[in-house]
């Protein structure tokens, strides 16, 4: 049967997943596996949160879009046939989460727009809350790059956190699996990777730098900081910003000055404070929260420590509260083989979709796909889209 120009369009996304060993034995395998997960893909797309919704879902997708991902053929009538809700299960459950893992990351890197000056990369951890084994709770650690001033992310890599460690202990194989060149990349993180082997593997051998949140949990690090930090914060800020939304006025005031001494973690270049008050719209005070953070890029400005560290904190928001709000993900409890890596997977996959395509309304997209999957054309077969085609 000849390729339609659909399917050659949408070859990339399928042969991504194509290499991928099916876990099933060979006998009685009706719907081949790359069919099996790009519906799998499809129906994350239209909203599916879990089996059953998934099976629900791909029964009812039409015959165009069963084709284009190569679902197989009625013998008889013709028709394509969805793999039913007990086979995406079983093939959720059983497929190598790595290896999807290293596809997915692999061609949504290959999508990802890197700023003229290097990546910048968030690192972040997200625990599976309903997703409990006799290991314990399934943590998954991310990267994720700064794109577009904040306002979305792509998740570059993902790794499961081994049982008994924590996510310091992954940055280097994190990092290291993605294969990405990190040269001038500027690697953001919160307090936990707030270490002298972090600093030093991220400066020294992957040719990057760091912008890390200081906390007590460093003790030493934090009592020198803070000391810096309280002759620092005696004149005016470098820079500030405000903004009104969402019923409260946010006001970020932020000092930045060059390290003059050793405060304990390899190549600390700059130490920032950043002061956020909020208010009512009347200007009552509400909250004041103080951070303080130290990069090893020299050159960065108040404002670009102040902008850098709220893309961190607004994109690590952005993909866990959209896998919570609009898949669920905290209130399912799949925790059987690697089904629940392989959801998060197929979700960050979708996300990473909406991202390359500027979409960021991405509960309002994912309801529109749920009402009519052709919309979802455009983002499985089309490299580059205006946000408008997928048309809510």
């Amino acid at each position: 049967m000849p390729v339609s120009h659909a399917q050659a369009k949408v070859s990339s996304l399928l042969e991504m997943i194509a290499g991928i060993a099916d876990p099933r034995d060979p006998r009685g395998v009706r719907h081949p596996l790359v069919a099996v997960l790009g519906v799998a893909v499809l129906v994350t797309l239209a909203g599916a949160a879990n089996y059953r919704e998934m099976g629900s879902t791909a029964a009812d997708l039409p015959q165009r879009l069963l084709d284009l991902l190569r679902c197989r053929r009625h013998p008889v009538s013709g028709r394509c046939l969805p793999p039913s809700a007990a086979t995406l299960r079983r093939v959720l459950i059983e497929v190598d989460a790595d290896a999807l893992d290293a596809a997915v990351g692999a061609w949504l890197r290959r999508h990802a727009a890197c700023h003229a000056q290097g990546w910048t990369i968030a690192l972040d951890g997200k625990d599976l809350n309903g997703s409990w084994n006799a290991d314990g709770r399934l943590v998954l650690f991310s990267a994720m790059t700064h794109r577009r001033d904040g306002q979305d992310a792509i998740v570059l890599g993902q790794v499961a956190v081994p049982a008994g460690t924590t996510e310091t202990t992954q940055v280097r194989t994190l990092l290291e699996a993605m294969e990405l060149d990190l040269t001038g990349a500027l690697v953001t993180a919160d307090a936990a990777h707030t270490c002298a082997e972090t600093a030093r593997y991220l400066v020294e051998e992957a040719n990057a730098d760091y912008l890390l949140a200081v906390k007590g949990n460093r003790s030493s690090l934090y009592a020198a900081a803070v000391t810096a930090a309280r002759d620092l914060i005696a004149g005016d800020p470098h820079h500030v910003i405000t903004e009104r939304g969402h019923g409260r006025i946010n006001r970020w005031a932020t000092w930045a000055a060059t390290i003059d001494e050793d405060l304990g973690l390899p190549h600390a270049a700059r130490l920032a404070v950043i002061r956020r008050d909020v208010a009512d719209l009347a200007g009552s005070p509400r909250s004041k929260e103080v951070v303080i953070m130290i990069t090893s890029r020299a050159h960065l400005s108040a404002a670009e420590i102040s902008a850098h560290t709220r893309t961190h904190w607004g994109i690590e928001n952005l993909e866990h509260r959209s896998r919570d709000t609009v898949w669920l993900e905290d209130d399912h409890q799949a925790y059987l083989g690697h089904g629940p890596r392989v959801l998060a997977t197929l979700r960050n996959l979708a996300l990473g979709l909406f991202s390359i395509h500027g979409i960021s309304k991405i509960k309002e997209t994912v309801q529109a796909i749920g009402r009519n999957p052709l919309r979802a054309l455009p983002l499985i077969t089309q490299s580059h889209i205006e946000p408008s085609a997928v048309r809510l």
